[in-house]
């Protein structure tokens, strides 16, 4: 049965036009994970509190990683494109 809320008809955080923030983060590499640990937002670090949910994606032959992260307060979602190897960060 068909769905329309498949994965191919959702979209991505700056999929929409948007692009997100550049921002600088500091991640754990370990055992073919990766985990970030915070990130630095204006001149302020952002303790990533929790990874709430983390996935892959392709965009064309780009391979991008995305994490939804918590702070103590607030709910980012962290976009790292792995052919540019650039951090992006959006609202969710």
């Amino acid at each position: 049965m068909f769905n329309p809320q498949a994965r191919w008809d959702r979209s991505l955080p700056g999929d929409s036009g948007q692009d997100g923030e550049s921002v600088e983060v500091v991640a754990r590499f370990l055992k073919g994970r990766i985990t970030p640990l915070y990130f630095v937002l204006k001149q302020r670090r952002c303790d990533v509190w929790r990874v709430n949910y983390s996935w892959t994606e392709r965009k064309g032959k780009s391979l991008v990683y995305l994490f939804s992260v918590s702070d103590k307060s607030d709910n980012f979602c962290l976009r790292l494109d792995a052919e540019a190897m650039a951090w992006r960060l959006f609202t969710c």
